[in-house]
């Protein structure tokens, strides 16, 4: 018996549509044990371990999975994500370490369809990915110690294929110019501590605008979040949950946003975090 510990992330940052991440110090924990011969779960976890087997032409090795989840669903958090980086490395491991790190990205990039989430669930950090072909290209960064997140989370949810379908097919060179221009900032911005650049860092023209017509009160709670003092304020994936980048020191943020929040509706509730530096983990 074992069991594998995986990250919440908060992808795309504002502009760094499906391509930038970071994990977040909340997490599920998988525990895999033998089962009898010829079991066979259904679900996403059991459906990324039984795709390391076919990648490798092995014999399945059957087992029972638990989850002790702590990751909403549906919420823009990287709930899914965290299943199939559980069940890839959970095969991985089960069959003495085959795989090496990209072909393990690789995997679960296919079974995810984008990169950005399981990058930085298995990576910890800020991930930056780019996908070739099926390969996955990834860098780590970790900011300098001066930031915490508070996320905002409501009481609905929001499947990612209703918000992805709410975006446009195509977009104005303008905007993408204006994408790239924030993404690059921000990156900047985090590597070398410029804090004060990161409101405008975050700010996107090619996929939020679009998917907070569906959430309900988002425009209110950016205006909240930045009024009180927000560094940086985004959708968190596909949303609904919005995050928020404050300073380290800040310990007022919080609670004064607690307060606002209970006079707008849906249920919204904040949870302060740190960046998950280290990424997924296998526990003996």
């Amino acid at each position: 018996m074992f069991s594998i510990r995986v990250p919440a992330t908060s992808a795309n940052l504002g502009a760094g549509f499906d391509c930038l991440a970071l994990a977040i110090d909340m997490y599920n924990t998988f525990t895999f044990t033998h089962a009898p011969r010829g079991f066979r779960g259904d679900n996403l976890i059991y459906r990324s371990y039984y795709a390391v087997f076919k990648y490798l032409g092995a014999e399945i090795i059957d087992i029972k999975i638990d989850v002790d989840s702590n990751i909403p669903i549906s919420r823009g958090l990287g709930s899914s994500a965290s299943c199939i980086v559980a069940g890839v490395l959970a095969a991985n491991k089960i069959l003495n370490f085959p795989l090496s790190d990209g072909e393990i990205l690789n995997i679960a990039n296919s079974i995810e369809g984008h990169p950005d989430n399981v990058s930085a669930a298995l990576n910890g950090g800020i991930t930056i990915s780019a996908a070739d072909n099926g390969k996955v290209l990834t860098n780590k960064i970790i900011p300098p110690d001066l930031i915490k997140l508070v996320a905002l989370v409501p009481e609905f949810e929001l499947s990612t294929k209703e918000s992805r379908s709410v975006i446009p097919r195509e977009i104005s060179l303008e905007n993408a110019v204006f994408g790239i221009q924030r993404t690059a900032l921000l990156l900047s911005s985090l590597m070398n501590g410029n804090l004060e650049f990161l409101r405008f860092a975050t700010e996107d023209k090619i996929h939020q605008p679009y998917r907070m017509k569906l959430i309900k009160n988002s425009e209110k709670i950016f205006h909240t979040a930045y009024e009180l003092g927000a560094l940086a304020v985004f959708l968190s994936g596909a949303g609904p949950t919005i995050m928020c980048i404050i300073q380290k020191e800040d310990d007022r943020f919080k609670s004064q946003l607690d307060d606002k929040l209970k006079n707008i509706s849906g249920g919204w509730e904040s949870f302060e975090h740190k960046i998950e530096v280290d990424g997924a983990k296998i526990n003996n």
